[in-house]
């Protein structure tokens, strides 16, 4: 089976972001048992706790809806519609440096601009319209 380029696109977007969030998530770890100061500060406990399962849940997720992009699943849309709007939001109203802001910013562009794409509707609407999708 070849995946059209869009998915590919996609499926890649996404399996990345899942990746980066999975790497931060094992760095917030690493960090606060070494004491250093990225992330949840200090000796609370439960926020770094907290900090590392959004983390682990959301980069996991992220490799989820790539395997669901690269299987041509229609479901994939919705979560990673959702990831790219809390990129898009945390990189437009973040009071980080601009170069950690494009960082959130340029991915989830690109992934809202493919995920609307001609060519990834047509599937969809047609894979929605099918007999086979009842």
């Amino acid at each position: 089976m070849t995946i059209p380029r869009p998915y590919l696109v996609l499926t890649l977007l996404s399996g990345v972001e899942g990746l980066a969030l999975l790497v931060t998530g094992v760095v917030a770890v690493v960090n606060s048992a070494t004491g250093s100061s990225y992330g949840a500060k200090g000796d609370d406990s439960s926020a770094i706790v907290l900090e590392v399962i959004i983390f682990l849940a959301f980069g996991l997720g992220l490799l989820v809806v790539a395997k669901g992009w690269y299987s041509l699943q229609r479901w994939a849309r919705s979560p990673f519609v959702l990831a790219q709007l809390l990129g898009l939001a945390i990189g437009i109203w973040s009071d980080t440096q601009i170069g950690v802001r494009l960082v959130f910013l340029i991915p989830a562009v690109l992934g809202l601009i493919v995920t609307f794409s001609p060519q990834v509707l047509r599937d969809s609407s047609q894979a929605y319209n099918s007999p086979d999708s009842e």
